[in-house]
């Protein structure tokens, strides 16, 4: 190699330079798109969780006044109101996290967003507004077995959330990114 004109040398040291500093870019580069989705991501999950505090909170505010025994009937009535609004509310601002799925035969009647069926983690915020509602509605309604309910569709609705947004490994991306 000694025996080579210092040209072509300094060619083929510039050219292992290259090829070096090509694999770091490279390395460099995955790892700042690791990096990217794994923000992007944490943001969706933060968005998802923001939403599904506000959903808990009224889930477990509905149960509490159905389990509540010395409730006026105004009052449930009131209450009742809000929280059906807002858990209409919530389920559709869920379907921006959590888009209806699948094609049905009757999908052509509906706007976009309500085509196809129902993601399973909104069928358990449904279920507690369906249970709100009948306390509205119904002067005797079984405010106990609404209340089961509600807190069912509750538990249900949390496990799905876990699913979604997996605290486990949220946890784990921030130690590792506090390393950095």
């Amino acid at each position: 190699m000694l025996d080579l004109p210092m040209t072509d040398l300094v060619a083929v040291v510039s050219a292992g330079i290259s090829v070096i500093a090509l694999v770091l870019n490279i390395l460099i580069t995955t790892r700042q798109t690791r990096v990217s989705v794994e923000s992007l991501k944490f943001n969706n999950d933060s968005q998802v969780m923001s939403w599904a505090n506000r959903t808990v909170a009224a889930m477990a505010e509905a149960q509490h006044i159905c389990a509540a025994p010395n409730v006026s009937a105004m009052y449930l009535h009131e209450r009742g109101l809000a929280l059906t609004t807002a858990l209409s509310s919530l389920i559709d601002e869920g379907r921006w996290f959590f888009p209806n799925v699948g094609r049905r035969a009757t999908d052509n009647e509906k706007p976009g967003a309500y085509r196809g069926t129902r993601q399973p983690i909104l069928d358990y915020v449904f279920a507690a507004y369906e249970a709100v509602s009948a306390l509205t509605h119904e002067e005797e309604a079984p405010r106990a077995a609404l209340a089961t309910r509600i807190g069912e569709a509750k538990r249900h609705f949390v496990t799905e959330v876990q699913h979604a947004v997996d605290p486990r490994r949220r946890a784990w991306i921030m130690d590792r990114f506090r390393k950095y």
